[in-house]
């Protein structure tokens, strides 16, 4: 605690600059992003007091960080899983059921959730866009969007079929601007950091609502 008299009263015009994780740098261009997520409950840093900037995320954590952001009531979604990779009474169970339910996951082929794999770029992009339509957000782009994204990014092509409107979507409404700026990644795992800023974006441009 600081305290603020008559002997330093240039502190109450001073800007602060604190760090909520030991690993989350102040001036990172994610330290806003980190801020938001967690005093929104969004996502939560670890035990040991770190964030884990440059953790990747698995799919059923995203589900959870993703049902933190909507609200809903997980309580009503506790009962056994149509995946039989999800275990019965795990944190991520319901937060699975709710996505499967509304339409926002589907899994794989194989009839599994992927529990434990991590998350890709395309995958979260993809989770979103069928938040948006599950919610009845705006989840329209425009007409010439895709010549704009495969002229700018050169790994365009390498985006999976079920992701390619998702992609576009999500460049266009600001939630994605690329991995760098030529390139998206489509199938590179994202760092926890990220996917804060993805969040975080998503408030700066109020796309869902």
């Amino acid at each position: 605690r600081i305290v603020i008299g008559n002997w330093n009263t240039p502190l109450i015009d001073a800007t602060w600059h604190y760090r909520l994780y030991p690993d989350a740098a102040t001036n990172a261009w994610y330290s806003e992003a980190v801020k938001y997520v967690s005093e929104n409950g969004i996502m939560s840093g670890y035990q040991n007091g770190l964030f884990g900037t440059s953790d990747s995320i698995k799919r059923q954590d995203f589900l959870v960080m993703l049902a933190r952001l909507d609200g809903v009531n997980l309580n009503n979604y506790k009962y056994k899983s149509s995946f039989p990779d999800v275990v019965r009474n795990s944190y991520y169970e319901a937060a699975v059921n709710w996505g499967a339910q509304k339409g926002i996951v589907t899994g794989y082929q194989n009839g599994k959730f992927g529990v434990g794999d991590k998350v890709t770029r395309e995958q979260i992009v993809t989770f979103l866009y069928r938040y948006a339509d599950y919610k009845g957000y705006d989840s329209d782009y425009s007409s010439n969007r895709e010549n704009v994204v495969s002229r700018q990014y050169k790994d365009y092509k390498n985006v999976s079929g079920f992701a390619k409107q998702p992609i576009l979507w999500a460049i266009e409404k600001g939630v994605i601007s690329g991995k760098t700026s030529t390139t998206i990644v489509p199938q590179g795992n994202a760092q926890r950091c990220e996917v804060a800023k993805i969040m975080y974006n998503i408030y700066l441009n109020d796309i869902f609502k």
